[in-house]
């Protein structure tokens, strides 16, 4: 595919998730790169800077398939405590490293929240490169420790202010700040205009599917796609399915995520066996992104996120190509893509009564159940890889040139 930005075609994404090496190939447990992988389509040369590691590699991570990125590596960490603890003895040769990638790529761009990313911008800068931000979530919501008042939580949250002032730093100075949620745009656009909402899904066009309706037999089953964090708030979700259940309505859920935080995982389902649902709740671990997370999509009627924090969940533009009506938190960047009641419904977060009254009406209004199918499947294919890339890319495009970045930049489906 031709370079939309052929000014300047070489193009590195500073990238904080773990990839691992291992027999030559390359792993990695998250699905970000999927996106790059479209994203890279539009430039010459488009490479990923991440910490990786020869070590073992996660049984849950999946093989990387990428066709148009190249993916380097710096030294490991997954997490932001990792990271502090190894960069005093690793700094001289992470810049070193930084220094020479750098120097092969014309544009730098910061997916954040990173602990990493104000260090390599001022090497960027300092090597007269231009940065773009890509701000992927809220990191003052989303941290797993967003509240509490154990000492863990209270040294997270003061990690999490560090990493927003490093944001706002590198902000000031980067041609463009795409954020992941409506809810960043008036943290971020103060700092710099040339501010825009962006999306990150790892749907394509292909994986769309078609059906006109959901609920229509006697069991309803609903999905949840997620990581296993607190920010999450499946604890909500379990005491509406508890609920329902004992009103009489025949429902089932399946938790599709990995565990990030085991003791979290032994929490709910130790709450599943309280209410007295663990038959009819079946947590299902770490899905690849594929055919049997597909399957649990088909198989679904309803997809409920029950997030205390967000940025753009992908799994929402997975469930409604899929035809599965959504209930989603009014949190993050989500009622950036969900609009009460057209092609969603919202609720307010830690409110189970509010997701039991949410279920009930898709449940038993198919006309509100259907309108929602519907406006979920036209907005899905504005929402696959392949659109929200060129949208990006033409974004940056703009923004590099020193244009105004237009009506798009508010709008996730225009181009």
């Amino acid at each position: 595919m031709e370079s939309i930005i052929p000014q300047l075609p070489s193009i590195l994404v500073v990238l904080d998730e773990p990839f691992y090496q291992k027999s030559g190939r390359i792993f990695c447990t998250l699905n970000w790169w999927r996106f790059g992988d479209r994203l890279a389509a539009h430039f010459d040369k488009f490479t990923l800077f991440v910490p990786m590691s020869d070590g073992p590699c996660p049984d849950n991570a999946q093989l990387v398939e990428a066709k148009h990125l190249k993916i380097c590596g710096r030294f490991f960490y997954r997490r932001i405590e990792e990271y502090y603890r190894r960069i005093w003895t690793q700094k001289k040769r992470l810049l070193a490293t930084a220094s020479e990638i750098f120097d092969e790529h014309e544009l730098v761009i910061l997916r954040t929240p990173s602990p990493v990313a104000l260090l390599l911008a001022r090497l960027a800068w300092k090597m007269d490169k231009p940065t773009i931000m890509f701000v992927a979530g809220n990191i003052l919501t989303q941290t797993s420790y967003a509240t509490g008042r154990s000492l863990k939580a209270k040294v997270a949250r003061m990690f999490a202010r560090r990493l927003r002032k490093m944001e706002l730093a590198i902000a000031r100075q980067s041609k463009m700040v795409a954020v992941w949620g409506a809810e960043l745009l008036p943290i971020y656009r103060p700092v710099n205009p040339q501010t825009a909402i962006a999306a990150a899904p790892s749907l394509s066009q292909e994986h769309i599917s078609d059906r006109s309706d959901t609920c229509i037999g006697s069991t309803v089953r609903i999905v949840r796609v997620a990581r296993l964090l607190p920010s999450k708030g499946i604890e909500y979700l379990l005491k509406a399915v508890a609920e329902l259940r004992r009103r009489g309505r025949d429902v089932k859920l399946d938790v599709a995520g990995g565990a990030d935080e085991p003791i979290y995982k032994e929490e709910l389902l130790a709450l599943a066996r309280d209410l007295k649902i663990g038959e009819q709740v079946k947590f299902h671990g770490q899905v690849e992104f594929g055919p049997v997370l597909f399957n649990l999509y088909r198989q679904a009627d309803i997809h409920v996120l029950s997030s205390l924090g967000e940025g753009l969940p992908r799994c929402i533009v997975e469930g409604r190509a899929f035809g599965l009506p959504t209930v989603a938190t009014n949190v993050g960047g989500i009622p950036t893509v969900v609009a009460h009641e057209k092609n969603g419904i919202l609720v307010s977060p830690r409110n189970s009564e509010q997701i039991i009254e949410a279920v009930e009406r898709i449940i038993d209004d198919p006309a509100l159940r259907q309108r929602i199918i519907r406006e979920g499947y036209r907005l899905s294919r504005l929402e696959t890889a392949e659109f929200q890339a060129a949208r990006l890319a033409g974004l940056m495009a703009k923004a590099l040139k020193g244009e105004p970045l237009g009506k798009a930049a508010n709008d996730l489906h225009l181009a």
